[in-house]
Parts: C-alpha cells; structure tokens; sequence
C-alpha cells in the first residue's frame, strides 16, 4: 500500500520488464504511460516506504495466518508469494509449505523481508509479477496480497496470467485484496478512509470483476472469504488444465 498516489507522478524507472501489445500511448519500452508511472512510483515510494510498512500494516497482521490456514496447501508444496513486500505472507506460509519464494520489485522491502527472515525454507528474489524469471508449472500454489489494487487493469491482469502461468494445473491461487462491504455504514466509513492513503486505482479495483478477471487467467475461482469486517476477501481458485 503506497501513502501517495501514482497517477500524479509523471517520471519513468529503469526497470526490465516491456510490456506490449497495450492500448494507448506507450514509451519507448511499450509501456502504456499509466504502467510507467505505475513501476516508476512504485520503486520510489516503497525505497521511502520500507522501513516503515510493517508498523503501517501492523492491523493485517493476523489476517496474514488466516490466509495461510485457509490456502490449505499440502505441507510439500512449493508455494510462490507475489509482491511479497516485507515477507509477512510468506513467512506465515513457511509454517504451512515446504519451500517458499517471495518475490517483489522492491530491493528495499526485500532488504527488509530478508532481514526478517528465520526460516530455512523462505528465499527472495527481485523481479517483476508481471514478467516473472520462472519456467512453466514451477509452483503448486501462488498467493498475492494486498498488490493487485495497486496496479493499472492491464498489469494486474499480466500478473494473474504469469502467477497461472508458473503454477502447476490444479494447483492452488490465492488472492487476498479489498473488498466492498455489504454493510453500508463500514462500507461508506472504511472505504473513505482507505482512499485517503491508497492508490486511485483502489476505488475502481474493488467495483471490478475479479472473478471474471480470474477466469480470464485461467484460474476457476473456488471459495471467498470476508475479511476485516468485509472491507477486505480472500479469494481461493484453482488453475486450469489447459
């Protein structure tokens, strides 16, 4: 979660991943202008960022096992986490998952996460979800919170498509983001206050279909669960076999 907001900073990043094939104005990379600004502030603000996120999620902190206990992966699973930030997911899946790998584009929070870690069977890489280093079917789960609101429509559907790409057919996904709640007063209250530090792009994440955004990744959604007094849910689906 970013304490500002990218779509009012213009400057671009070096960073690895071109993405192409998207409408719009695009950079020389073939980045749409919005993805750029999306990878540039994301490496400037969470370099600022890191070192304060654990206090700031601090309130998530237990939902973190509620996500690991509800995944139920099998305990010799190979198990990826997505923009893993400061390894408070993985480490809770370490407990559940013989080998976990957690992967963010942050070298500052992965600093952090690495700092943090005390399990022999956690690891971190620097890499792009949307474009990630890992061959076909590597994992039998992937798990990614909190990260797709963040992201412009056509990057998140990127990453869904790689964290289906690099899970194994039948293997479990994982998605824990927020949410809309039904209850109107929590829903009017929390949603305002969450738009005060978060992305512009959380309004419209949490009004769109990620069911449909799912399926279109080839992952069945299975299961939802409501969480923080439903302004969050987590959401597990299975990947297909084709």
């Amino acid at each position: 979660m970013h304490p500002l907001d990218y779509q009012h900073d213009a400057d671009s990043a070096s960073v690895r991943r071109s993405g192409g094939g998207q409408s719009g104005a695009t950079t020389p990379r073939g980045r749409t202008d919005e993805e750029s600004r999306y990878y540039a502030f994301s490496q400037r603000a969470y370099a600022i960022f890191a070192y304060v996120y654990d206090a700031v999620v601090f309130p998530f902190q237990r939902l973190r096992q509620t996500v690991a206990d509800t995944a139920a992966v099998p305990p010799d699973a190979r198990l990826l986490d997505v923009a893993t930030g400061t390894g408070a997911q993985a480490f809770a899946f370490a407990r559940k998952a013989r080998e976990v790998v957690g992967i963010d584009l942050s070298r500052a929070m992965l600093r952090v996460a690495r700092r943090k870690n005390r399990f022999a069977n956690v690891a971190f890489e620097e890499a792009d979800a949307a474009d990630m280093p890992f061959a076909d079917e590597s994992f039998d789960a992937s798990c990614v919170s909190f990260a797709l609101h963040e992201m412009p429509a056509s990057v998140r559907q990127r990453v869904l498509g790689e964290m289906a790409r690099v899970t194994a057919p039948g293997g479990s996904l994982i998605v824990v983001d927020y949410a809309l709640p039904r209850n109107r007063v929590v829903r009017f209250f929390g949603c305002h206050l969450i738009e005060l530090f978060e992305h512009a792009t959380y309004a419209s994440f949490v009004r769109s279909d990620l069911d449909a955004a799912l399926q279109q990744a080839n992952i069945a959604p299975l299961a939802h669960r409501s969480a923080l007094a439903g302004l969050a849910k987590i959401t597990v689906g299975r990947r297909g076999t084709r």
